[in-house]
């Protein structure tokens, strides 16, 4: 009984021992992807700020083409008077 009692300590022990180590690998993933996620918001806040400024031009030329389409209208309203 004594040889049979000391595989199943040997097995306990392996299996606490990896346990502990998936739990160690848990941790240490877990702590990546933390860090990961937060180079990923401050990525995402860069693309975010790149956008709108890139976004400001278009508008003032939408707003520019607006004006001159009213313009437009004006003079070729006062052209027909």
């Amino acid at each position: 009984m004594g040889p049979s009692l000391r595989g199943r300590e040997v097995s306990l022990i392996k299996g606490a021992g990896n346990r502990l180590l998936l739990k160690k690998l848990e941790k240490e993933v877990y702590k990546d992807m933390e860090q990961v996620t937060a180079r990923l918001n401050q990525l995402s806040k860069r693309i975010r700020t790149r956008v709108t400024r890139m976004n400001k031009v278009p508008k003032a030329l939408d707003a520019i083409e607006t004006v001159i389409k009213e313009v437009v209208k004006i003079l070729v309203a006062v052209g027909k008077w």
